[in-house]
Formats: structure tokens, sequence, C-alpha cells
């Protein structure tokens, strides 16, 4: 009785097996779509797919028939997590169907795949400012489409991502003792997100490093580079005034920073 129970399953997973195999060998496009699309409501995308491949060469141009192909070929790849190729034929769906009631959402999508397959903050970033610029080409296009807000909240998620990757270079540049870097790059962080969210932090690693960089440097040149901390610190004041999480510790550099060009003034 315990080989029977365990043959059935093997004997009805043989058959489906067959039945799946049988439609894939077969000539016939519609006995062929009819079992795609259910096995793609049954979110059984890995084998749907492969017999989707085939209809769009069955097809060729027969336009009505090749669209709907072309549409659950794009979200079968979406629902296998592969959004590189989800993206490339949502795209496509959009160059080859214009007149579709579907490519507005396909146009997004295709985006929106662009924005998935993006890594973590952590991980290369050379493709955020293309997605970026594809999530704010498809915003001017369709200003008045349900997916426009979407694409805001995206632009803005990548954005953030790309502040994250500029602030640990920051953190790193001053972690590493290259206190000239770390000032230089937060400098440029701030200018090119001034809205940021770590932005009081920027702006006090500005005055510690460029501290720790005058300290640090060949007596000739510490005054100027002292001089450039109160500046900064005034920067950092403008901005934050006295309720900056590192207000304190900033006013104390800044008094280091003016005892120190009063004994170097004392040298000349």
């Amino acid at each position: 009785m315990v080989r029977f129970i365990f043959i059935i399953p093997a004997l009805l997973l043989l058959s489906a097996c067959s039945d799946y195999g049988k439609i894939y060998k077969s000539k016939n496009a519609t006995l062929k779509y009819n079992k795609a699309v259910q096995l793609y409501m049954k979110k059984d995308f890995a084998r749907a797919l492969p017999l989707f491949e085939q209809l769009r060469d069955i097809y060729g141009r027969a336009t009505d028939s090749l669209e709907q192909v072309y549409f659950y070929t794009a979200y079968s790849h979406y629902g296998l997590g592969d959004y590189e190729f989800a993206s490339m034929f949502f795209k496509d769906f959009t160059e080859n169907f214009t007149t579709s009631k579907r490519s507005v959402e396909c146009a997004y999508m295709a985006v929106y795949c662009d924005y998935m397959d993006i890594g973590s903050h952590e991980l290369d970033q050379s493709q955020t400012l293309k997605t970026i610029g594809g999530l704010q080409t498809f915003i001017n296009y369709y200003p008045d489409s349900e997916y426009a807000q979407r694409c805001n909240n995206h632009i803005d998620d990548l954005r953030r991502k790309l502040q994250q990757k500029e602030y640990e270079h920051v953190k790193q540049y001053y972690h590493m003792g290259d206190f000239r870097a770390a000032v230089n790059s937060a400098k440029n962080t701030l200018k090119f997100y001034p809205d940021m969210e770590k932005k009081e932090e920027l702006e006090f690693l500005m005055v510690k490093a460029q501290f720790n960089y005058a300290a640090n440097s060949v007596e000739k040149k510490r005054l100027e580079r002292f001089k450039e901390v109160l500046e900064y610190y005034q920067d950092y004041v403008y901005s934050n005034g006295s309720k900056g999480e590192n207000a304190k510790e900033a006013s104390a550099i800044n008094e280091k920073a003016k005892e120190a060009i009063e004994k170097l003034k004392t040298l000349l």
C-alpha cells in the first residue's frame, strides 16, 4: 500500500508532463495558446513562457494574436523576476503596438522593470541615472496617467539610493584619513542634492574633516585651512542653527580652530 501511494502521484506527474510535452510539440496554435494562458493564470510562468515563445514565431505579423502573446510574454518574464527581459518585451510591445489600449501600461512596466532591476545602494549604480531619466520621460509623455505618481515615487527612491551612496563615499574618505577628499566629496554631494536627508551630518563632516585636514597640513598651509573651518562652520550654523544634531561638537571644533588660528598668528 505504501508503494501504491507513492506510485499514483508519480504517474499523475508523468501524465501531466506528457500532456504538456505533446502540446509543446504540437503545431496546433490554438491548443498551445489555451494551454499557455491556462498556465499563466496559475502563475506557472516557467512552463507558460516556452509556449508563448513558440506562438510568437507561429503568429508572425498576425497583429491581434501577436499582441496578446507579447503581453503575456512580458508579464511571464516579470513573474519570474527576470526584469531585464521583461523590460525588453514591454518596450517591444509599446513599439510594435502603438495603438493598443495596453500601450501606456506596458510603457510604465518597461521603466518599472528597469527600476526593479537596480540593486541596493551598496551595488553598482551605473544604470540608476539612466533609469531616472526613463521614469522622467514617462512622466513627461503621460503626465495624467495613473502611473505618473508611481514614477515620481520611484525617482525619489532612486535619488535616495544615490544620496546614500554619495554619503557613504564621504564617510569612507573620512575614515581612510583622506580629509581633503572627504570635504570635496561632501561639498559636491550637497551641491547636487541640497535637500538630502543627511544634509546636517554632511555639513558637520565638512567642518570636522576640514579641521583634521588643516591640523595635518604643512605649517605654511595651516592658517589658511583653519580659516576655512570657520567658513564651513558658518555654513553649518546658517543651515542648522543650534538645533543640529551635531551642533555642540561643531561649535567645539570651531573654537579649536579659532585657538589654532590665534597661535599661528603669533608665529608670523
